[in-house]
């Protein structure tokens, strides 16, 4: 790791504090141990386990659609499921219900209401973005129409709840409808502060005559976009470690770290993700007029000219990406501590999900040289 990824290079980072949506304090040190759970030995056979109860849960989510399967909401509701995807909020919700010692019956609960929420936001995203594949499939609202897919997430989103209410006891189930009710409350609320104005991406330059101007007015603060972002993203990555976990022995401090990390990881996620939208061999595709105010790229664009007298290597295009990647690296490397202090069985699937976005964030950085391959000593006049 170099030098840039130990620090945040000048960007401010947000807490908790500085979004409405996680009251959490500053009291809880991200290097404070679980101390009752570090040592906890899985007795389980835990690969075994997973894929049996992944197939409990695909029954669980199913039957939570609770609609006639030819109504066209419960049949695009299925057509969504089937096409799967990793199921990876639902392995999350499993690992950590085992690694804080939920019941099996809780864990299939919590690990259904998660996957359907996520899934029930897809669908939704598809439909806002005009995205027409989703997981090498239609769309659902390609596939049906806009009305239906509407509809369709809602079922979805009203199944979660129908799922938690298959955990052992009244008291999970309260707690599990609680929390689903919060997380999923702060997504749509900060969605709806992304798509509440949205911009008009100004005419591409020709290739012809390829430029990207350093003049760039940013319509959104800092603090605003982080808030933003963290809403929308974070909600849904704590989701699955805190529905699973509240079914067995989950103390505050505990509960507080598993939102610090989704924090971090939420952050380090929609930055590294709106850098896939960006093609820096392209100038025109460049500009951060194109994309919308909160996204990361216009965020991270150089503001003037010139900063402190000294004109950007490579133009703004590269002082956007590396300043980019430089946040993203600094939030993945206070999740990468926190994870440090997670019981075992859930640290390790939590530092693979890490490490896979690390990778993408070293590709990011690789395209920098991309850029400049393509526009050697390229001014942005």
């Amino acid at each position: 790791m170099d030098g840039h990824d130990q620090k945040d290079v000048g960007m401010v980072t947000a807490t908790f504090n500085q979004t409405a949506m996680f009251n959490v304090t500053d009291a809880v040190s991200i290097n404070q141990p679980l101390s009752e759970h570090a040592d906890v030995s899985v007795t389980d056979s835990i690969d075994g386990d997973i894929d049996s109860q992944l197939v409990r849960v695909g029954e669980l989510m199913r039957n939570s659609l609770n609609a006639p399967v030819d109504w066209p909401a419960t049949a695009a509701s299925l057509y969504h499921l089937s096409t799967q995807g990793s199921q990876l909020r639902a392995r999350l919700a499993l690992l950590s219900g085992m690694a804080f010692g939920a019941s099996v019956s809780h864990r299939i609960a919590a690990a259904a209401a998660a996957e359907l929420i996520h899934n029930a936001s897809l669908v939704h995203d598809d439909l806002c973005d005009g995205d027409t594949q989703r997981r090498g499939q239609a769309a659902v609202w390609q596939r049906y129409n806009p009305n239906v897919a509407l509809c369709t997430g809602d079922m979805m989103l009203t199944a979660a709840f129908r799922a938690a209410l298959a955990s052992d006891s009244s008291e999970h189930q309260l707690a599990l409808v609680q929390l689903l009710t919060d997380r999923t409350s702060q997504v749509i609320a900060g969605q709806s502060i992304e798509i509440a104005n949205p911009t008009t991406p100004t005419e591409k330059s020709s290739e012809n005559t390829p430029q990207v101007s350093h003049k760039h007015q940013k319509k959104v603060c800092l603090t605003d976009y982080l808030q933003a972002t963290l809403a929308k993203t974070a909600p849904l990555i704590a989701l699955p470690l805190e529905a699973g976990a509240l079914g067995g022995k989950l103390t505050s401090g505990e509960h507080d770290q598993i939102r610090y990390f989704a924090n971090a990881v939420g952050l380090a996620y929609q930055i590294i993700d709106d850098l896939d939208d960006v093609d820096v061999t392209h100038l025109s595709a460049c500009q951060p007029d194109n994309f919308h105010d909160y996204h990361a790229w216009p965020q991270h664009w150089p503001s003037g000219s010139t900063h402190s007298g000294f004109t950007y290597p490579g133009g703004p295009v590269a002082s956007a990406m590396q300043r980019a990647v430089r946040h993203a690296s600094a939030a993945l490397s206070r999740a990468e501590k926190l994870i440090a202090n997670f019981p075992d069985q859930l640290a390790s699937a939590l530092a693979a999900i890490l490490a896979k976005l690390r990778q993408q964030l070293v590709e990011h950085r690789q395209s920098i040289a991309s850029h400049l391959h393509y526009y050697p000593g390229k001014s942005a006049s």
